[in-house]
């Protein structure tokens, strides 16, 4: 038993120069290094939240277009005037569940010009005592009242057609006229014929949207076709004309 532990003694002493003498030590392997790769960017500097916050910025100022002003019929249906008073002639109307435009005043708001709602391409007038207005009509632009004017002449003659003997002469005739204005006025007018005569008569006063009438007991001299008519000379100028025709026999 001690010789058999002796021999393993040896081999094992010889065993361990083997490996003293054969062994060769390992090369150590390279470190690798990572090359730190190079650009020609610039790496972006971080601007804290706080500076970004802090950058001015465009102010935008809202736009608006002002909205419309509407009027509208209290509780019946109104009339729209020529101008800004019941002295001028109805030219339009509004009627209960319509609107109206409003696109000026008069200087102290108590009466609308509107955009008439008969014919939109028109204007006239509506009392503001008697309509509802929604929006700021107040702040619309003060508008004059319109100059009245004449708006219609009618012109007959009677009789319109004479027959008489040529030795009846001089004849007469009787012109009649209306002349209606759409407002208070003075009219300025003269009589005018078919003879190169004119007339001059006294101006018509109105005193508010009518009509007046008027007459010219006309003196005729000799068979022939005539006319005669109604000159305006103010506010404007228009006229009104009727014919007639005067036959004779021997």
């Amino acid at each position: 038993m001690r010789n058999h532990l002796w021999s393993v003694v040896v081999v094992l002493v010889l065993t361990s120069c083997n490996l003293s003498g054969n062994q060769t030590t390992a090369t150590p392997l390279p470190t690798l290094e990572l090359d730190t790769p190079t650009s020609s960017f610039s790496t972006p500097t971080l601007i804290p939240i706080e500076t970004l916050l802090a950058v001015a910025l465009p102010t935008i100022r809202p736009t608006s277009t002002p909205g419309f002003s509407l009027a509208s019929p209290i509780d019946q249906p109104v009339n729209c005037r020529y101008g800004p008073s019941v002295a001028y002639s109805v030219i339009g109307g509004l009627d209960l569940g319509r609107q109206a435009e409003i696109v000026g005043r008069n200087a102290d708001s108590t009466w609308w010009y509107v955009k008439n709602p008969y014919d939109p391409s028109t204007f006239c007038w509506l009392s503001a005592s008697v309509i509802d207005a929604v929006g700021n009509p107040d702040g619309l632009p003060v508008v004059d009242a319109p100059v009245a004017m004449v708006t219609k002449i009618t012109v007959t003659v009677n009789p319109v057609s004479i027959n008489v003997s040529c030795g009846s002469f001089p004849n007469y005739v009787t012109a009649t006229a209306e002349i209606y204005t759409n407002g208070p006025t003075n009219v300025i007018w003269r009589w005018e014929t078919s003879m190169s005569e004119a007339f001059e008569r006294d101006p018509l006063l109105f005193l508010e949207g009518s009509f007046q009438v008027v007459q010219e007991y006309y003196k005729v001299i000799s068979a022939n076709d005539y006319w005669i008519q109604v000159h305006i000379l103010s506010p404007n100028d228009t006229t009104g004309r009727a014919y007639f025709k005067i036959t004779c026999v021997p």
